[in-house]
């Protein structure tokens, strides 16, 4: 009997040595699959001759085993370089995590990751793999948690996701999944987290059609920047969602009123920005009754009416920029932490902010119609640390309390009427970083003082446009991580200081009455940074000449402006559709203005020969140019000399003026944009749009305005913010402007956009996308509709 058992024991034993020898040889072939270890602990590690006597690898970087069996892979953030071989593992039968994330895998999921029916949990997040989900994945039926997310993984997800009856965490952001959103919702089970963002999912959401079990398990549930459409929760008060703690919804198309959420007593976030929603804003969702609601973002929709008082004890983020609200500021902010209200049309006295109480720290109020003075009763606002009011109708003095907040880091008051002098307490704060009071009316000297320490915090400045006097301050140079100088158009004098921070990536000082030599730690700025105006200021640099011209306000500038034109793609609303004829002329008249371009005819052609040598050739048509736009004649911008008695734009020798830019990844001066290569694309009543290509190769559309198109430069400056701001489907983004000190010198800029002309369509010249009359036209329609309330 005793023989027996031995002969059992050694049997095992023999067994068990063997089978961990197969785990080990599946790992030293996954690790010849590796071609860079960056860190050297798995290359290093991972030595065959290194084994226990159970036959467990043995101290294997990131590998568990019991027993010889490998029971755990853990390669997280390592860097490693390699095609990853699914079917090496597919035989550790004992393997219950896997976790590659953060690596540099490239390769496909092989089907052979399904005959692994141990996992519990597969992350492969943040690396390179490409293809489909492999049906065989979903008969993982110990699987608990599904990380595929940051990868370049496609298609459609596999229906027998409605068996991982495990499953509680599914992230899969970050890929170009597709699909309707409710066949994977409807029929998960008691699934707790579920992120989709970032995909191209599609389809309505009506979890009301998903199972009980999904939507009383459900905490967190995002699908944001996907290609949804549709209400959101069409039958509201259906579904009860018993345990949603976070919905992301934002970045889609959803339409219809905000919903309630008077279903949902868990909800701590929601998050529903950039979408089409409209109607008023529930508020409920502001009041006692919200229970436990921490962050409410509703931004960049089309919500209208008053913000009423926010009594909520638990609201601390409240995001609602970008929409219609009007009427005055709520009397009553509750606990709110973050209060973003800008680019609506809240009208009424600023001062209102007084009763905000001391929880504030992020004050956003720009591009509103607010009016009246700075209050100078706030001393409450002792953890305030943004305070952002431009573009807005305030006027008066800076009051002395806003010297006092000592949590403050970030002041934005451009595009005011502010007046009086600056306050010398807030350049001796050892916590801003940025201050922006351009355009206004401020006046006296740069108050910096001379017993100023050195400075580490300031890190952008802008007094731009104002009527600043007096020499630039020689305490500049103790700002040491300055990293952007706008002094522009004021009237200051003296010389520049030396020995500037070497950190400044924009500097400006152009439109005042400087002299001097200009420091040489500055002439790597281009030629706009100082003239025009400082007629007196010596340039050793030639390449630095004041002939250039140009004056840059640097990219990331803080000054918000806005434009006092209206794009010729909005025009009078399309209304009626009973009768057919009709609703094909006023969509005829609309679409012409939403092409914006002139359909040139003979007569054209006849004008185009007055014009002087330096003249393009411009297009014959506005399909013409549409179409073959790319064998227009290239030229530069300045250049351009229209016929007076045509277009009355006419163009100096070098650009001149203020180069305003709403997005930092667009970094480009007037020079640059001045000595680019461009061609008509086409002509209208409100100038002539050209393509132009930077250096950079990137494309943008000028449009040069015709004489009287713009108004006075902050009139302009207000309205192009207006314009930047806007996000539509149907409209490209304005992308910056450019002011110049001559009447005919107005440019808007925007990307350009390789595609024919509206009218195109209607007039039937593309013949590939002729589609049936009332379907066609009915679309058309729509769209053009939805350009009326921009």
């Amino acid at each position: 009997m005793g023989r027996m058992q031995s002969i059992c024991f050694v049997l095992m034993l023999f067994v068990k040595i063997t089978v961990g020898k197969l785990d080990t040889d599946a790992l030293v072939e996954l690790k010849n699959g590796i071609q860079n270890d960056p860190t050297g602990k798995v290359l290093d590690s991972w030595d065959p001759k290194s084994l226990a006597s159970d036959g467990c690898p043995k101290d294997w970087f990131g590998i568990s085993c019991i027993d010889g069996r490998v029971t755990s892979i853990i390669l997280n953030d390592l860097g490693l370089v390699g095609e990853f071989s699914f079917s090496a593992i597919s035989g550790l039968q004992m393997l219950q995590n896997l976790s590659i994330s953060n690596n540099q895998f490239t390769g496909m999921i092989s089907k052979e990751v399904g005959f692994i029916e141990s996992l519990a949990s597969l992350d492969l997040s943040r690396n390179f793999f490409t293809g489909s989900i492999p049906s065989l994945l979903t008969g993982l039926k110990n699987l608990m948690l599904l990380n595929l997310s940051s990868n370049n993984l496609a298609g459609e997800i596999p229906s027998g996701f409605t068996d991982l009856e495990l499953l509680k965490y599914l992230d899969l952001h970050s890929n170009d999944f597709s699909g309707n959103v409710m066949g994977l919702l409807a029929h998960l089970g008691g699934v707790m987290y579920v992120d989709l963002s970032s995909n191209k999912f599609s389809g309505s959401l009506d979890l009301g059609i998903g199972t009980s079990e999904f939507v009383s398990s459900i905490q967190y549930l995002n699908i944001s920047h996907n290609n949804l459409t549709g209400e959101l929760f069409p039958h509201d008060g259906m579904p009860f969602f018993d345990s949603l703690e976070v919905f992301d919804a934002s970045n889609s198309h959803f339409t219809g009123n905000v919903p309630k959420f008077t279903f949902i007593v868990s909800l701590q976030v929601i998050k529903l920005s950039n979408n089409l929603l409209s109607g008023s804003l529930p508020q409920g969702l502001l009041q006692e009754s919200s229970m436990v609601l921490s962050e409410l973002d509703l931004s960049l929709n089309q919500i209208e009416g008053p913000v009423g008082s926010i009594t909520s004890g638990n609201l601390k983020n409240l995001n609602l920029s970008s929409n219609r609200l009007s009427g005055p500021l709520p009397a009553r902010v509750g606990h709110c932490s973050v209060i973003d209200l800008s680019n609506n049309m809240f009208t009424g006295n600023f001062s209102k902010i007084q009763s905000w109480g001391d929880y504030v720290e992020v004050i956003a109020l720009s591009s509103n119609a607010l009016t009246g003075p700075l209050p100078n009763q706030t001393s409450q606002f002792l953890r305030l640390t943004s305070l952002k009011i431009s573009n807005n109708s305030l006027e008066g003095v800076i009051p002395p309390v806003l010297g006092t907040y000592p949590e403050l880091k970030d002041i934005d008051f451009s595009l005011n009427q502010l007046n009086g002098f600056l306050l010398p307490s807030l350049f001796n704060s050892t916590k801003l970083t940025n201050i922006n009071f351009s355009f206004n009316n401020f006046t006296g000297t740069i108050p910096i003082q001379a017993f100023i320490n050195q400075n580490y915090s300031l890190e952008s400045l802008d007094l731009s446009h104002n009527a600043l006097t007096g020499n630039l301050p020689p305490e500049l140079v103790k700002f040491q991580n300055m990293v952007h100088l706008d002094l522009s158009n004021n009237h200051l004098e003296g010389d520049i200081p030396d020995d500037l921070p070497g950190t400044m990536r924009g500097f400006n000082v152009s439109y005042n009455n400087l002299s001097g030599v200009v420091p040489k730690n500055l002439e790597r700025f281009p030629g706009s940074a100082f003239h025009p105006g400082n007629s007196l200021l010596i340039l050793q640099n030639e390449a630095l000449s004041p002939k250039i011209g140009p004056n840059l306000s640097f990219g990331r500038h803080h000054s918000q402006t806005k434009s006092a034109i209206r794009p010729a793609l909005i025009a009078c609303l399309v209304a009626g559709a009973s009768v057919m004829a009709l609703l094909t002329m006023m969509i005829y008249c609309r679409t012409h203005r939403a092409c914006g371009e002139k359909t040139t005819s003979k007569d054209s052609s006849a004008k185009k020969d007055t014009r002087g040598s330096k003249d393009q050739n411009l297009p014959e048509s506005t399909s013409k140019s549409a179409i073959s736009a790319a064998d227009s004649t290239p030229s530069r911008i300045p250049q351009l000399s229209e016929n007076p008695s045509a277009l009355k734009v006419c163009s100096p020798d070098k650009l001149a003026g203020d180069l305003h830019l709403f997005d930092d990844s667009l970094k480009f001066t007037a020079e640059e944009l001045s000595s680019a290569p461009a061609e008509v694309i086409g002509m209208s009543c409100h100038g002539t749009l050209y393509k132009a290509m930077l250096s950079s190769g990137h494309e943008l559309a000028v449009r040069w305005l015709k004489e009287g198109i713009a108004k006075g430069r902050k009139e302009f400056a207000r309205e192009a913010m207006k314009l930047g701001n806007i996000r539509h489907p149907n409209l490209v983004s304005l992308q910056g402007f450019y002011w110049g000190p001559k009447e005919h010198e107005k440019l808007i800029i925007s990307n350009y956009i390789n595609a024919p002309c509206l009218a195109l369509y209607l007039h039937g010249i593309l013949p590939t996308y002729r589609f049936p009359f009332h379907q066609f036209y009915l679309k058309i329609c729509v769209h053009i509709y939805f350009f009326s309330f921009i």
